[in-house]
C-alpha cells in the first residue's frame, strides 16, 4: 500500500532559517515565518485519505520542485509535517508533602492525524531536487516497510541454510 499525494508551494529549509527569540530571559530558536507558513499550508493539503497513522518503519520518497536553484535540498520540514501532531495537556496538581505541590506530567492528546505517527519511523528516505519555476511543489510517496531486524519478528522463523547442496 503506497500513499502518494502532492503539496503545492516551495518547500523551505528548516535548518537555515531559524529565528532567535526570547521567552522571558531564555533564548530559543524557532522556525522562520516562511517555514511556519509553509507548515500551515502543507498541513492543510494532506488529503484525509493519506492520514493513515502508519505504525512501524516507512520508506519516504520526496520529489521537491523548486522555483530556482537557490534553496537547499531539505525535506526535514516535510517529514515533520507528515507526522501526527500531539499536544500535552496540563497535569493535575499533586501534593508532595510539607505543604508543597507540583504539577504531574500531563497527558498527550492527539491534535491531528498524520500519514505516520512519528518521523522516527522513516528508515529509508529518497530525496530528489528538480526545478519547475511556475509550479513549485512536493510530490510525496510513503509506504510501509517490512520489519528488518530479526528480533522484531516474533513468530517468523529465521532463514536457515542447510549443509546439503
Amino acid at each position: 500500500m503506497k500513499i502518494a499525494f502532492t503539496i503545492l508551494g516551495e518547500c523551505c529549509s528548516m535548518k537555515n532559517q531559524r529565528k532567535l527569540v526570547h521567552f522571558g530571559d531564555k533564548p530559543a530558536l524557532i522556525k522562520s515565518a516562511k517555514a511556519r507558513e509553509y507548515e500551515r499550508s502543507a498541513s492543510l493539503q494532506i488529503p484525509p485519505a493519506a492520514r493513515q497513522m502508519l505504525t512501524g518503519p516507512v520508506r519516504v520518497t520526496m520529489r521537491l520542485y523548486y522555483a530556482s536553484e537557490r534553496p537547499d535540498l531539505d525535506g526535514a520540514l516535510l517529514l515533520d509535517i507528515l507526522a501526527a501532531k500531539y499536544k500535552r495537556q496540563k497535569g493535575k496538581l499533586v501534593k508532595l508533602g510539607n505543604g508543597e505541590y507540583a504539577e504531574s506530567e500531563g497527558e498527550r492528546v492527539l491534535v491531528s492525524k498524520g500519514v505516520y505517527e512519528n518521523d522516527r519511523q522513516c528508515r529509508e528516505i529518497h530525496l530528489y531536487h528538480f526545478i519547475d519555476r511556475p509550479n513549485p511543489r512536493a510530490e510525496i510517496e510513503v509506504e510501509p516497510m517490512a520489519l528488518q531486524q530479526p528480533s522484531l519478528l516474533e513468530d517468523v522463523p529465521l532463514l536457515q541454510t542447510s549443509s546439503t547442496p
